[in-house]
C-alpha cells in the first residue's frame, strides 16, 4: 500500500510549521514586553553607565513595544574627560620628544573633550615617526 500524495504533503506541511513554531521568539512580540535583565557590572568597563542602563531596564520593565523603546531611548551617561598628566622627562629615553609632549600636555590641559584635546595634541606635536 503506498502513501497517496496528499497524505505525504500534510505531513511536510505539518513538520514544518511545527519548526517554525518552535523557533519563535516568545519574549518579545505585539504587546509584549522584551526580555531585558539588569547586568552585572562588577566586570564593566564603564561602571557608571552600566549602572544607568540597569536603573532605566528597571524602570520600564512593565512598559512594552513602542513605550518601551521610548522609555529606554535615554542617553547614559559616559566618564567625564581627564587630560593624561605630564610624565618626568628625567628618566626618558628621549628627553627631547618627552619635553614636547609635556609642553603639549600644558598647553592643551584646559580642553574639555577626547576630541578637542586630540585636536590641539596633534597641532603641537611632530607627526609621527618625526622626532
Amino acid at each position: 500500500m503506498k502513501p497517496s500524495i496528499s497524505v505525504l504533503l500534510a505531513a511536510v506541511t505539518a513538520a514544518t510549521l511545527a519548526t517554525a513554531a518552535a523557533a519563535m521568539p516568545t519574549g518579545e512580540g505585539p504587546g509584549k514586553a522584551p526580555r531585558a535583565h539588569p547586568m552585572d557590572c562588577a566586570k564593566a568597563k564603564d561602571k557608571a553607565r552600566c549602572e544607568s542602563l540597569n536603573k532605566d531596564i528597571r524602570a520600564c520593565k512593565d512598559k512594552t513595544g513602542d513605550e518601551w523603546r521610548e522609555c529606554m531611548h535615554q542617553p547614559a551617561p559616559t566618564a567625564k574627560f581627564a587630560p593624561p598628566q605630564p610624565r618626568d622627562c628625567g628618566k626618558a629615553r628621549n628627553k627631547e620628544r618627552c619635553e614636547t609632549h609635556t609642553s603639549a600636555l600644558e598647553a592643551c590641559k584646559d580642553k574639555t573633550t577626547r576630541a578637542e584635546h586630540r585636536k590641539c595634541m596633534a597641532a603641537r606635536l611632530p607627526p609621527p615617526g618625526k622626532s
